[in-house]
Order: structure tokens, then C-alpha cells, then sequence
């Protein structure tokens, strides 16, 4: 995977970074961890607080556009984007919280 920055532009009311990039790859379309990861080690910025907004990708090429944004911390992060975007890049983080939701919650409803 290589890619080439096409836009890099800071929105510090925001306090994140929005990069555009056109990324060529060999085979089929690499997947949206993949970018995030080669994306990540391209920008020297952490993995965590990097996501991919969309994969455009060229019809009959190895090449993709791609839209994303970088984070200066956590909580800005979860403040500004929605639930299910930060769902879709961390599924791993959301199967995590589950067991500690559950064992809070009551194992029988209680009786009247």
C-alpha cells in the first residue's frame, strides 16, 4: 500500500486533523483497519484516534480516494463523532464494556 497526501488541513476548533489521501494498493481494496494502520504509521499519529470516513474506490484501477480524520485526544473524539462511526472502527472496545454493563445490570427482576 502507498499512498500520496493530497489534503492536510487543521480544524483546531475541532481539534482534529482531516487528511485526504490517494492510496494504490495490489490486490483487492484493502480494509478500513489496514489503511487505519499503514495510515497511522505514515502520519506518525496514533492508531487510536485516527478514522477512516470513507474509501473511494477507482473502477478498474488498484487506486482509492480516501477521507479521514485525526483526533488530538480521546474525549474530542467521542464528543464530536457519532456512536456508531467510533463502533465501527473499535468493535473490539465495544465487546470489552459489554461483560462490565452486564454484570452491573440485576440478574432477576424483583418480585411485587
Amino acid at each position: 500500500m502507498d499512498f500520496k497526501i493530497t489534503k492536510d488541513e487543521k480544524k483546531p476548533l475541532l481539534k482534529r486533523r482531516e487528511i485526504c489521501a490517494r492510496l494504490g494498493y495490489d490486490a483487492r481494496t484493502p480494509s478500513r483497519s489496514d489503511v487505519r494502520k499503514e495510515l497511522a504509521k505514515k502520519l506518525n499519529a496514533k492508531e487510536e484516534l485516527l478514522l477512516i470516513k470513507k474509501i473511494f474506490p477507482h473502477s478498474g484501477t488498484q487506486a482509492a480516494d480516501i477521507e479521514a480524520d485525526i483526533y488530538d485526544d480521546e474525549a474530542t473524539m467521542k464528543a464530536v463523532e457519532l456512536g456508531h462511526v467510533i463502533k465501527k472502527h473499535f468493535p473490539e472496545k465495544k465487546a470489552e464494556e459489554k461483560p462490565a454493563e452486564e454484570a452491573a445490570a440485576p440478574a432477576e427482576p424483583p418480585k411485587a
